[in-house]
């Protein structure tokens, strides 16, 4: 009995001993109640910055900062004080010193290029920067280093094809004519001239265009060529060289869009250089009309004077028309020509053409037979006269270096002497080869 009164007691004393501690636990859960209850953070405590990229990336929550203290809501008397930390190198902010209200920068975009700064250094306005314009606009790049050229229109729409050059073009031309021999007339001719750019009447896009040339012509026979009647008409000897010195003047005026024209006038000395008279000298020219039908399609008609021992005059004129930019038809008399391009390697055009000419020229020589027969030094002016046929094949750059090659034949050959009307020589037709270049 008294051991089963000693074990009751003995549970007793372990439960209380057990249920004990709970008044003391629930005590402190009760405790912390009252500050469950305290005003959420989100409306006392200013949010933490915001760590996100961009140029926001440390500003504070634009709802706290720089609002006045009264707005803010009055925070719990158990909430914690909180204060914006100071700015290191702010001034009023030494390390220790009682927190003071903090006003931020105001943040915004920067100032526009070529602005001057308003920072403070020592306790003045920097000077804007070298070079700065007060009248330029803001957000401007900087001007160039080199100014845009006066000469030149501005824009976007710039031209290039209203500024003409002073030197056009240097062209060089040779030609060579095979034959060596009795009935047979080799020839070498080479041209070299310079065009010059003068502008006129203030229209630029219709210069007055001056060439200066040389040329020098080797002949090669007929020497013993002898008429019918030898006794009376000496041998259609010619001498080994003859020159030419000109001068040229173009002008192509546009008078109305429909309607313009071609000039041209030549002068110059054409002879072997052995004597000089006022038949060495030549005057050419060439006048013909444009009528434009279309960007496409033009009529050509006029006159050439040649100044020739045989022909004086000669009518010129045709069609010019280029249905697309890859082919065109000169059907002109007596030059026509026609073209097609063949294909473009890079920025060089290269084209296939066929031409025809009335070539040859005039000049005044002393004549010299070379079978021996004097002729007293007599002084004449002859004619050279060809028809000339030939395709070729040309290129073109955009540099306006240009060149060209070309095959063909010469025929309907003739000589003619002033002096020995009515008589004339014909050397065999022959193959020629011509070269040239203009730059």
């Amino acid at each position: 009995m008294v051991v089963k009164t000693a074990n009751i007691l003995r549970s007793l004393t372990v439960a209380l001993w057990i249920l004990g501690p709970l008044p003391v636990l629930a005590q402190r859960v009760q405790f912390a109640t009252p500050v469950a209850q305290i005003s959420p953070p989100s409306t006392t405590v200013p949010a933490p910055p915001t760590y996100t990229p961009g140029p926001s990336a440390y500003a504070p929550a634009p709802s706290t900062y720089g609002a006045p203290p009264s707005a803010a809501a009055t925070p719990s008397l158990a909430a914690p004080s909180l204060t914006a930390p100071p700015t290191y190198g702010s001034p009023g902010a030494a390390f220790g010193a009682p927190a003071t209200p903090y006003a931020p920068p105001a943040y915004g975009p920067p100032p526009a290029y070529g602005a001057p700064s308003g920072a403070a250094l020592s306790g003045s306005i920097q000077p804007p920067p070298a070079g700065w314009d007060p009248y330029a606009t803001p957000g401007c790049a900087p001007s160039a280093l080199l100014p845009q050229d006066p000469y030149l229109q501005s824009g976007p729409t710039m031209s290039m094809a209203t500024v003409q050059k002073f030197v056009q073009h240097v062209d060089l031309d040779y030609h060579w004519f095979v034959g060596n021999g009795i009935q047979e007339l080799g020839i070498n001719d080479a041209d070299l001239s310079v065009t010059f750019a003068f502008p006129l009447f203030y229209n630029s896009q219709t210069p007055l265009l001056v060439k200066p040339g040389v040329a020098f012509h080797l002949w090669e026979g007929p020497v013993s060529v002898l008429p019918v009647a030898p006794s009376t008409t000496p041998p259609a000897d010619l001498p080994s060289a003859t020159y030419d010195g000109y001068l040229d003047f173009c002008w192509n005026p546009q008078i109305v869009p429909w309607l313009g024209a071609e000039l041209n006038f030549r002068t110059g000395i054409y002879s072997d250089f052995t004597k000089v008279t006022m038949e060495s000298i030549r005057y050419m020219g060439k006048g013909m009309g444009v009528l434009t039908l279309s960007p496409s399609l033009q009529i050509k008609a006029g006159i050439w004077y040649l100044d020739r021992v045989k022909i004086k005059l000669l009518p010129a004129g045709g069609i010019v028309w280029t249905p697309n930019p890859d082919i065109y038809f000169n059907i002109l008399f007596p030059n026509p020509k026609i073209g097609k391009r063949l294909t473009t390697v890079g920025t060089t055009e290269w084209w296939l053409y066929a031409d025809g000419d009335y070539g040859g020229g005039t000049w005044t020589i002393t004549r010299n037979s070379g079978l021996g027969i004097p002729t007293d030094g007599q002084y004449t002016q002859f004619d050279y006269n060809d028809i000339r046929v030939g395709v070729g094949l040309e290129f073109k750059t955009m540099r306006q270096f240009n060149g060209l090659f070309e095959v063909g034949l010469s025929c309907s050959r003739e000589l003619i002497y002033r002096d020995d009307s009515p008589a004339a020589y014909y050397p065999n037709n022959t193959v020629y080869l011509r070269g040239g270049l203009s730059y």
